[in-house]
């Protein structure tokens, strides 16, 4: 590990510890931390360790541009794509380090696709689509017929469209008045949702849960999932509600309906309406990039977001039928463990890594 940063991350922390002697290593220096200033200083001390250390390779996690680590021409250099391709500004060195690249993961054919269609990475490089894995939880939910939990899951920001999440309720409660929506997370549109939640007469039916410590529980006490996200390299809860058994809603963007396949384990729904459509909200809820990955198409296209009337009438739907449900948990809960295995995630990536460093 070749730390960029002072620490490792409190949750992470355990994990590591074991190999802090010998495994990790700061690349701002040894023994004593050399200044941004000394930038050829700290370059010959990073090239001088990675030969010391005798690295085979180097694998950089999801980071384009602006690099703190000299890369050595003799080294393999690998790209982990996990959405910074999304995010990146064009600039020289991004161009630089895409050119030196020998081999790219990513954790989705969206972000291999975003990779050489924005950023004109040759197709000729190695590459290897490598989507995160999951333990198949203990805990599902058994989709009783006496209610409808709806579940959304994530930080609180324009590009997740928390909002929409909010619209599609809205129209829902007034066809299944039993339905409740469940939301786990913070961030700065929370005052957002609680006052359009309490202007459409919804206190009663939403439930802010804030951050969630036990998040197995928070799905297995759901019924279905949205994730409006417009966009979304991969959908880390997107993965893990199939895991826990729950039909989930996604809009087709991005690296979405890699994970949730139209009417087997949830609904894959076109994205209709302009994002600006939620700036009367408040103009934070059309912040974010506006360009995505269409799947469809396969090419680059402005973002947009769900029509809440069509997503309401897929809940509705789900809501009516626990039969229907329950029948979806399984596939998705069968594709988790069939397609996201995490022994056999670690195989592969080592697998092409080594087949990199052959070639």
């Amino acid at each position: 590990m070749l730390l960029q940063t002072d620490e490792v991350h409190s949750l992470l922390e355990p994990a590591y510890a074991p190999h802090r002697t010998g495994r990790m290593h700061s690349i701002k220096g040894g023994r004593w931390r050399i200044p941004k200033f000394l930038p050829s200083v700290r370059q010959r001390y990073q090239l001088a360790m990675m030969q010391r250390l005798g690295l085979d390779a180097v694998v950089v996690w999801n980071k384009i541009v602006n690099h703190p680590l000299a890369f050595d021409d003799n080294i393999p250099l690998i790209h982990f794509e996990r959405g910074s391709a999304w995010l990146a500004a064009d600039a020289p060195g991004l161009r630089r380090y895409l050119a030196r690249l020998d081999g790219v993961l990513c954790n989705s054919y969206a972000g291999l696709r975003m990779l050489q269609l924005k950023w004109q990475l040759d197709p000729d490089i190695p590459y290897r689509v490598l989507q995160n894995a999951i333990r198949l939880p203990d805990q599902a939910s058994t989709h009783p017929g006496d209610r409808f939990r709806l579940g959304f899951a994530g930080r609180m920001t324009g590009l997740k469209a928390p909002m929409v999440a909010l619209e599609t309720f809205a129209e829902l409660k007034q066809r299944c008045p039993e339905a409740e929506l469940w939301i786990a997370g913070s961030g700065p549109l929370e005052p957002v949702l609680k006052r359009w939640t309490a202007q459409w007469g919804l206190n009663d039916s939403v439930h802010f849960k804030g951050l969630v410590d036990d998040m197995s529980g928070f799905y297995a006490s759901l019924d279905a999932f949205i994730c409006p996200s417009w966009r979304e390299p991969f959908g880390n809860v997107v993965q893990e509600a199939l895991a826990h058994g729950l039909p989930t809603l996604v809009g087709n963007a991005d690296g979405l309906p890699e994970l949730v396949h139209h009417g087997v384990n949830g609904a894959v729904l076109t994205p209709g309406r302009s994002r600006q459509s939620l700036a009367r909200y408040d103009p934070r809820c059309a912040q974010g990039p506006d360009e995505i990955y269409d799947p469809t198409t396969d090419r680059l296209v402005e973002a947009g977001v769900l029509e809440p009337t069509e997503a309401a009438t897929v809940l509705e739907g789900w809501a009516r039928d626990p039969a229907l449900r329950r029948r979806m948990a399984l596939a998705a809960r069968e594709q988790v463990a069939r397609e996201f295995d995490l022994d056999r995630y670690g195989e592969t990536l080592v697998d092409f890594v080594d087949s990199v460093i052959r070639s």
